[in-house]
């Protein structure tokens, strides 16, 4: 497989994955807003939480008082 085979599958991998994950229509209520975020929000964190990090990614934090 060429550079250019392997760009073009991942390209057109992006590609599906974004059109997938298009946004619903903007809800016309300040109340449906606020429900359409809430529900946005809650998927994105399962979808975060499903993804593995690695141990070597996390910083190393020191917090003094």
């Amino acid at each position: 497989m060429t550079r250019r085979q392997l760009a073009g599958a991942v390209f057109t991998t992006v590609a599906t994955a974004a059109a997938a994950q298009a946004p619903p229509p903007a809800p016309s209520t300040p109340a449906a807003e606020l429900q359409a975020a809430l529900e946005q929000n809650q998927r994105t964190s399962e979808t975060l939480a499903k993804t593995p990090v690695p141990i070597e990614t996390e910083p190393a934090f020191h917090f003094t008082a």
